[in-house]
């Protein structure tokens, strides 16, 4: 007994100078780690959405290029002045006139628009005041080959054709003299002899439709042979408008009549510079906007300028200003920008 009090008399707890200290140092402590937490999240947050605006960015620059280097494609007289023929209903229409020079543009896009863009959006979201629009119109996918000679009313494909291709399909067929636009109203493919019959009559609920269903008798230079190919074909629009949705600029992507499709969120500049050869050389003497063009049928590259913004905000510190357009950008918000200039030259016109 007299042992333990012994030893219990020398027994001390902390002291508050001592707890006061060693919890200051804790709290010291869990600030740090909170505070390196917190910067890790921020860096995390900047890094994630400076990659997604990159990797639109990246995925911009894919998409417009592959559809701007088919601009004039007419298979093999791509190069030569070869006009292409429209049979289709409505063959004026924006959405449908092919037989133009498959490029035009508009500028720094007002409240009120032509007419002929006020039907073409009509039911999508508005383009933007003050931005530009494009619209092409170019093939996509693969050439399907014509394996037989044809008369005017048929045309025959190989059988990769029913894979290839949809009943309302627009598609374009050429040869090395013409080409041809017109719209599929029936696929049938011969299951003995391979080949698929491609009709394009003037009945079914197809829209627009086919003005024509027989382009002329067996001989004429209307019929298509073995060196003929088929290829879909449409008019595309690139612009951008605020999406309903969210609220914030976004680039949209129309296909003929279709409804307009989000291509990216994000985008809030879209403005388009055309190469022009007014000399005949196949080089660019100036780059103007669509309004100072002479001559569509002379651009021969395109200049597109882009402003990309992050998904969040919160993203700097201050708000950014950036050179665009040979103008300055100035950012509303705490989201991270950048800029984008893709060039792409119209392959298909450069002798």
């Amino acid at each position: 007994m007299n042992q333990i009090a012994h030893y219990s008399k020398f027994q001390h707890g902390f002291s508050l100078i001592e707890i006061m200290v060693a919890m200051t140092l804790g709290l010291i402590l869990m600030l740090g780690v909170t505070s390196l937490i917190a910067t890790n999240n921020t860096t995390y947050r900047l890094t994630d959405n400076m990659g997604k605006v990159q990797e639109n960015a990246r995925f911009l620059q894919n998409t417009l290029n592959t559809d701007l280097r088919m601009i004039g494609y007419k298979g093999c007289a791509s190069r030569q002045n070869m006009t292409i023929t429209n049979t289709l209903n409505d063959s004026s229409d924006l959405a449908y006139n092919f037989s133009d020079n498959g490029l035009v543009g508009y500028d720094n896009i007002s409240a009120t628009l032509p007419d002929e863009l006020n039907t073409f959006f009509s039911g999508d979201p508005q383009p933007l005041q003050g931005s530009d629009l494009l619209i092409l119109r170019a093939p996509h996918g693969d050439n399907i080959a014509i394996v037989d000679n044809n008369d005017a009313a048929q045309l025959f494909a190989a059988s990769a054709a029913s894979r290839a291709f949809s009943i309302g399909d627009i598609v374009m067929v050429s040869d090395c003299k013409k080409a041809r636009i017109f719209q599929i109203t029936n696929i049938a493919t011969n299951a003995k002899s391979g080949k698929t019959n491609i009709v394009h009559s003037k009945s079914g609920n197809a829209s627009p439709g086919n003005s024509i269903a027989s382009w002329g008798p067996p001989a004429s230079d209307e019929s298509f042979g073995t060196s003929a190919h088929l290829v879909a074909y449409s008019t595309t629009a690139y612009f951008i408008a605020n999406n309903p949705a969210t609220g914030i600029p976004t680039l949209y992507k129309k296909v003929n009549a279709g409804a307009a499709s989000v291509l990216i969120n994000g985008v809030y500049g879209f403005q388009i510079r055309y190469g022009e050869d007014t000399d005949g050389d196949s080089q660019v003497n100036a780059y103007r906007g669509a309004s100072d063009v002479s001559s569509w049928n002379n651009i021969i590259a395109i200049r597109i300028e882009t402003i990309l913004g992050s998904d969040d905000t919160g993203m700097v510190i201050k708000p950014q200003t950036l050179s665009f357009n040979q103008s300055t950008f100035e950012a509303a918000d705490s989201r991270w920008y950048m800029t984008k200039q893709i060039v792409s030259t119209l392959r298909n016109r450069i002798n």
